[in-house]
């Protein structure tokens, strides 16, 4: 198969699990990617992390190709430098999930209105939610706010590992249609690419919608069960830049 494109997560694929702004990737990690596109092949992300959160990556990789945010919700074209799909939540259904987490005093909550990160509710503004955010959580209580938070309807709500240690868990809260399935459906349309002709490289809970969208699927060494469990491939850790191992094998036939 000769595959067109390769959509990558972020976190625990291309660098470690954190709560801060992505560092650049190794210069190994953006020589590959520079062999692939020389190659025509697309290379995109698609991370739960927002536009200020992979500047880095992009700057790095020069990406001039769209890319998938938020979990889902956002798609941004790296070369206009414009969004070409936006799913915000409704004011009402926002309103009505932070009223419920606030409810636990402990929780840290965060959320993206019109592209700036918010850790102090009052001062949300325009209510153009991206996404809610909550970090810091343990396996056990990430497991349950996950089961709680479903029951609210016309959301989609997902676990993600955003950092190392005992408090590594996250729980992401979109709007219903802002998944990384959906949002990868479109950004084949955008380039022009059918399913079997893509790779996609995850590790974590929110990518399981990534993987089931694209023709190849590959967890990460370091992944987390439910992922390996419907991989085609698993590639080395993050650690040993497993994605640039991908890229060698599928696309660069070493």
């Amino acid at each position: 198969m000769k595959y067109k494109a390769v959509i990558a997560d972020v976190d625990g694929t291309i660098m470690a699990p954190s709560e801060f702004p992505c560092p650049p990737p190794s210069e190994r990690f953006i020589n590959a990617v520079k062999k692939i596109t020389k190659l025509g092949v697309k290379f995109s992300l698609a991370s739960g992390r927002s536009l200020t959160w992979v500047t880095e990556i992009i700057n790095a990789l020069d990406l001039q190709t769209p890319i998938i945010l938020d979990n889902g919700a956002l798609i941004y074209d790296c070369s206009s430098k414009k969004y070409l799909w936006e799913s915000y939540l409704p004011k009402e259904t926002a309103q009505k999930i932070l009223s419920f987490l606030k409810q636990d005093r402990s929780l840290r909550i965060f959320v993206n209105d019109a592209d700036e990160r918010l850790s102090n509710l009052s001062k949300i503004s325009k209510w153009q939610i991206s996404k809610i955010l909550i970090l810091g959580l343990t396996p056990k209580k990430s497991e349950k706010l996950y089961r709680d938070l479903r029951k609210i309807s016309n959301i989609h709500v997902t676990k993600s590992v955003s950092g190392l240690g005992e408090t590594s868990q996250s729980v992401h809260v979109t709007n219903f249609d802002a998944t990384k399935q959906v949002a990868v459906g479109k950004l084949l349309e955008i380039l022009g690419v059918k399913k079997e002709e893509v790779i996609g490289i995850g590790d974590s809970y929110n990518d399981f919608p990534l993987l089931m969208a694209c023709g190849l699927k590959v967890a990460m060494g370091n992944a987390v069960p439910e992922i390996k469990a419907i991989a085609d491939y698993i590639a080395p850790s993050y650690t040993q830049d497993g994605v640039v191992h991908v890229l060698n094998k599928f696309i660069l036939n070493k």
